[in-house]
């Protein structure tokens, strides 16, 4: 049963690799291929939960909730169909990917995009500023901008873009400069940077050997590693906080589902860890939890945000920290200190009317919640797409959107940051008033 199609780019390239599964937005914007993604039934499968495809956006009116333990297992996910990334437009049908449950795993995947992009639309105009607390970061002619990710100083923006050729590269700006260092020049699809903790290396999957595999480089783009060498196509890599093993997603060989895996830096050392798309390593130093999307296994099957423990080689405390009865929630990425995260909604992904001035299937938002799924609070205006968020150091949550024209690099203000901003002022004025000055 075809579904409605929600555009949504997977910022880095092509991937062939959706034969991957499901897929959920990696980049943003027009390199990816859609990708179709399917979950064929399978009420309790092989594990408690299988990842698929990811589209981003749920929109004012979604119905969230949490639950852990028993229930969340039971709210397992089904299995998913690998996708093969290769045109941004894929991602548009990204929808279609996620919520197809009824088609044969054997079939052949569809196209994606492996950057969590989305489909973009004309000339983009560069706007420093905005309403409601918007702020433009980035701006393309051609191609688009995807996945960003913003270095643990709060100096720099990483991200993907097809700007100068068809093939997503890496690419590194000043948050507030307009300068950009290509970081990869090869002729292969790279994305999914992720920075190290000390800002030091950045972590991406590319396709450069054939299928999708996880590297490392330096943060100039030097010194290029190859950490996994599998035939299984390998994704979203994210560090750990002492930054010594990564996490990341790849499409089992034998389970045709999207597996969550670690790797150890120093010993190569794999462990499969669960099943899931899309991890989050979350900063705080005294334990390990991850965040990362999977399908429901009963009801819309729809994605919904989830964390694990991990305690030594066990993965345990799997709970479901976000979901909806009316939307796919995807992407969930941790804020700096680990007590919020930020996830990208699609409103009924099987629709495709409008209701309410909403087109149902195609609206994409950015929310943020407690890292115990309390305080939901919508940060996008339900206008176009808006995918794959990441916190910076200030508060802001930065995020890929078309509303410039094209899909670019956005961010907005959020409590957090607004107090932040407040602390500063507050501190300044102490100071100010310490030595007799006035601002």
């Amino acid at each position: 049963m075809m579904r409605a199609q929600t555009k949504v780019t997977l910022a880095a390239a092509s991937i062939g690799l959706l034969a991957i599964g499901s897929g959920c937005s990696l980049f943003s914007r027009p390199v990816a291929h859609e990708a179709r993604l399917s979950t064929p039934a399978n009420p309790m499968g092989p594990s408690e939960g299988v990842s698929g495809e990811d589209t981003t956006g749920v929109g004012p009116g979604a119905d969230f909730g949490a639950k852990s333990g028993a229930q969340a297992r039971q709210a397992a996910s089904p299995r998913s169909r690998p996708v093969h990334p290769t045109s941004l437009e894929t991602m548009s049908n990204a929808a279609d990917l996620m919520f197809q449950s009824d088609e044969p795993f054997s079939q052949q995947p569809s196209n994606v995009n492996v950057f969590g992009e989305l489909d973009g639309f004309g000339p983009s105009v560069f706007n420093p500023g905005g309403q409601g607390g918007y702020q433009q970061h980035t701006s393309v002619d051609e191609g688009y901008d995807a996945d960003p990710e913003i270095s643990p100083d709060g100096e720099h923006l990483l991200f993907t873009s097809t700007r100068h050729t068809e093939h997503p590269d890496i690419y590194l700006q000043r948050v507030d400069g307009l300068a950009v260092t290509q970081l990869t020049t090869d002729p292969a699809d790279d994305g999914f940077a992720r920075f190290s903790p000390d800002g030091q290396r950045i972590a991406f999957a590319s396709n450069r050997s054939g299928n999708w595999d996880i590297y490392v480089m330096d943060a100039d783009g030097k010194n290029v590693e190859q950490v996994t060498r599998s035939a299984a196509n390998e994704i979203h890599p994210t560090f750990s906080p002492d930054g010594q093993r990564l996490a990341f997603c790849a499409m089992g060989l034998r389970s045709g589902q999207w597996e969550l895996w670690t790797v150890d830096l120093r010993t190569s050392r794999l462990q499969m860890i669960g099943y899931g798309l899309f991890p989050d390593w979350s900063p705080r130093t005294d334990k390990d939890v991850i965040a990362f999307q999977r399908s429901r296994q009963r009801g819309t099957r729809w994605f919904s945000a989830w964390t694990v423990e991990l305690t030594g080689d066990d993965a345990k405390n799997l709970t479901e920290i976000a979901y909806s009865t009316n939307a796919a929630i995807v992407c969930p990425k941790w804020n700096l200190d680990g007590t919020k995260l930020t996830f990208c909604s699609i409103i009924d992904p099987n629709a495709s009317e409008t209701v309410n001035e909403q087109v149902h299937g195609t609206t994409q938002d950015i929310w943020i919640v407690n890292a115990d799924g309390t305080s939901r609070q919508r940060l996008t205006d339900g206008k176009g797409i808006n995918a794959t968020p990441t916190w910076a150091r200030d508060g802001r949550v930065y995020f890929v959107s078309d509303r410039g024209g094209k899909d670019a690099i956005w961010s907005i203000a959020t409590s957090a940051s607004t107090g932040l901003a407040k602390s500063k002022a507050a501190k300044v004025d102490t100071a100010a008033a310490e030595t007799g000055e006035s601002r």
